[in-house]
């Protein structure tokens, strides 16, 4: 009887401590959002990191992407979400999805259809503010703007 007072006491103790967004929020996002609170301008600022080569890129640690999310009630992007690409100004098309339920993000950047950077894994907030990794490409495409790989770790903000 002792051993189950002490088991389900420390159980107790350890899920009133607990209050990540399962498995520390690696998988599952950072909580839950309504699609108005994912829908608006948002700026990522891009920080690179070593993971790839990154030999030639075009996007210095600090770029900010400015873009418009349009997020359906069913967490996809809609259509009408945009991205300024920082380099020529030329406003692109993002789509991608928003896990309403717990915050997970996965956005891609394209440039004329066949390069793109990638944002996954993401964690979007009801506070707005998203964190994640940028890759460039996106798995299968082209680079969007380096001659091979890079990565960056982002920061972003509702604007």
């Amino acid at each position: 009887m002792k051993r189950l007072v002490l088991c389900l006491t420390t159980m107790a103790l350890f899920g009133a401590c607990e209050n990540s967004a399962g498995l520390g929020g690696v998988l599952t996002g950072g909580g839950a959002l309504t699609a108005t609170q994912a829908t608006g301008n948002w700026r990522f600022t891009l920080t690179r990191t070593t993971t790839l080569a990154c030999s030639t890129p075009a996007l210095a640690s600090g770029s900010v992407i400015s873009s418009h999310l349009d997020v359906m009630s069913t967490g996809a992007v809609a259509t009408t979400s945009s991205w300024q690409n920082p380099v020529s100004g030329v406003v692109e098309p993002l789509s991608g999805s928003v896990d309403l339920t717990n915050g997970a993000v996965r956005l891609t950047f394209a440039i004329s259809g066949t390069r793109a950077m990638e944002l996954s894994p993401g964690t979007m907030t009801s506070s707005g503010t998203v964190a994640g990794t940028v890759t460039d490409p996106a798995a299968g495409l082209s680079p969007a703007f380096a001659s091979d790989g890079c990565q960056y770790s982002v920061s972003g903000v509702k604007s």
